[in-house]
């Protein structure tokens, strides 16, 4: 099992999806970003950058975040993070959308699974990664697009084994933020799903 670690912003819906069940068991530390050291690193496996953490922060973390990666280890970024900031070589592009479109069953999903075989989805089904996300990425070579735009194909989730010595998850969607929020059930799901798999997933070190 991976010791995973999550930014905590201090707000509501961090602490929420945090510190409280059903998903606070999955996290071996919960770090407050304002005071995130290198140290808290030490004994974690995978970093999770959550939805909506402070932006000026991560941007003046950054190092701390290339270090982690530096050493093997897998950092995974949630929605509305803006990593095309702080990180080096990613692309995003904003698409207009309904926040509301993927409500009305008469309209087709225009999102899709690139990636059918990929162990992700033994974890989450395609239903429960549906509902609005905020952009989407260039893919990078050699990087394993899993949910993409159905029209200009850019990645909604993605990961690359080989991203600066470790491993990068990549997702415009915010689990995090809406399970905290109280709101998208959907959400919650998916959240259960992505920290199971991400606990058992394989690691470079």
């Amino acid at each position: 099992m991976n010791n995973i670690a999550a930014l905590d912003s201090g707000t509501a819906f961090h602490i929420v999806s945090l510190h409280y069940p059903p998903f606070n068991t999955f996290f071996k530390k919960i770090i407050y970003l304002p005071g995130f050291k290198e140290n808290d690193l030490v004994d974690i496996d995978i970093l999770i950058v959550t939805c909506s953490s402070h932006l000026e922060l991560l941007i003046e973390h950054k190092q701390l975040f290339l270090n982690f990666l530096n050493k093997g280890k897998t950092l995974v970024v949630m929605g509305r993070n803006n990593p095309e900031k702080w990180l080096p070589n990613i692309e995003k592009y904003s698409i207009p959308f309904n926040y509301w479109w993927w409500l009305k069953k008469e309209n087709e999903f225009d999102m899709e699974v690139t990636k059918e075989q990929h162990i992700l989805l033994d974890y989450i089904k395609f239903e429960d990664m549906i509902w609005h996300y905020h952009g989407a990425y260039e893919i990078p070579k050699d990087a394993v697009p899993v949910l993409v735009h159905k029209t200009n194909k850019k990645a909604i989730y993605f990961e690359q084994e080989n991203y600066l010595g470790g491993g990068l998850i990549v997702t415009s969607l915010d689990p995090f933020f809406h399970h905290g929020s109280f709101f998208m059930p959907n959400t919650t799901k998916f959240a259960a799903g992505f920290l199971k798999y991400l606990s058992e997933r394989k690691t470079k070190n």
